[in-house]
């Protein structure tokens, strides 16, 4: 149990047992103890929503923080994965025309040798 759903459950509790020990120990009718308890009862309903609409509030903040953060973190890791992508990607057509220009290297020498040797 969360904090603030003990803080909210402690101020109920309290709130009732305060209202059942004024209400018994006042000098009051029936009629008038009845409209006390009435009361009573609309202002912790009243308490309770108000309790409820922040607790609610502040669940949909904390989601809507934590969706932010995921977005920021995501694009960031998107950000960090593009600029390696696109220096592995500069890297991999450097070693590829290296290795074409090696490749036409060794056709040259592999013709060289082979004049070489018909004239030999």
């Amino acid at each position: 149990m969360s904090s603030d759903s003990k803080l909210l459950v402690g101020l109920i509790v309290g709130a009732v047992a305060g209202a059942v020990a004024g209400l018994m120990f006042a000098p009051a009718s029936g009629k008038e103890t009845r409209e006390k308890i009435a009361d009573k009862a609309n202002d912790l309903k009243g308490d309770f929503e108000r309790k409820f609409n922040d607790l609610s509030d502040k669940i949909k903040d904390l989601e809507e923080d934590s969706i932010q953060d995921f977005k920021a973190k995501f694009y960031d890791v998107k950000g960090a994965v593009k600029v390696k992508y696109d220096h592995i990607a500069a890297k991999v057509k450097q070693l590829e025309k290296e290795l074409a220009e090696k490749m036409e290297g060794l056709k040259k020498e592999a013709k060289e040798v082979k004049v070489e040797s018909n004239t030999v």
